[in-house]
């Protein structure tokens, strides 16, 4: 009995191979061939990937999840979002447009328009910026001793020569896994 079963079996291993082939190949197509990045923020490591390839691993920086308040109110929290974003903008010698937030921490008043020359600060984000959606980037950083610990506003930072290499072989468009 157990020899009539075996070309039964290895019909079903075929036909299973078969399906897992199919299926392996119809991902590749939805996947593509293109570049993606991966975000660990509990071990601060960004890595860019192409199918299953790696192409760069990096030591980053990412949020603190430290609370401001506002004397008016206001709340923000300093994490990374775990989401799926992607590149919206690549950006050469990036300006930094500080956020409201930026005076609360310093005590001061935010100047009320959102171009005023004491909002503009060009030297934090490094020689460039790939743009997220809600105002988060990952760009460069003053500090890049502190690589890999919980330090950022949110945005994740990278050293220089991580922030060219992800600079040149993403694309706008190119997503952004973040958990």
């Amino acid at each position: 009995m157990l020899l009539a079963l075996t070309p039964l079996c290895a019909n079903n291993d075929d036909l299973l191979a078969r399906q897992v082939a199919d299926l392996e190949a119809k991902l590749a197509r939805i996947r593509g061939n293109d570049p993606y990045i991966v975000i660990d923020t509990a071990r601060n490591r960004l890595t860019i990937r192409r199918d299953d390839e790696i192409i760069r691993e990096s030591s980053c920086a990412t949020g603190s999840g430290k609370v401001l308040l506002g004397k008016t109110g206001e709340t923000w929290n300093f994490l990374t979002p775990r989401r799926v974003f992607s590149v919206t903008k690549k950006t050469r010698n990036p300006i930094w447009k500080k956020p409201v937030w930026a005076f609360v921490e310093k005590n001061r008043e935010a100047p009320v328009l959102p171009w005023a020359f004491e909002r503009l600060d060009p030297n934090p984000l490094g020689a460039y910026a790939l743009e997220l959606e809600n105002s988060y980037a990952i760009h460069g950083t003053l500090y890049p001793s502190l690589l890999g610990r919980h330090i950022t506003h949110g945005c994740v930072r990278l050293g220089d020569e991580d922030l060219e290499t992800a600079f040149q072989v993403v694309s706008v468009g190119t997503p952004v896994y973040i958990f």
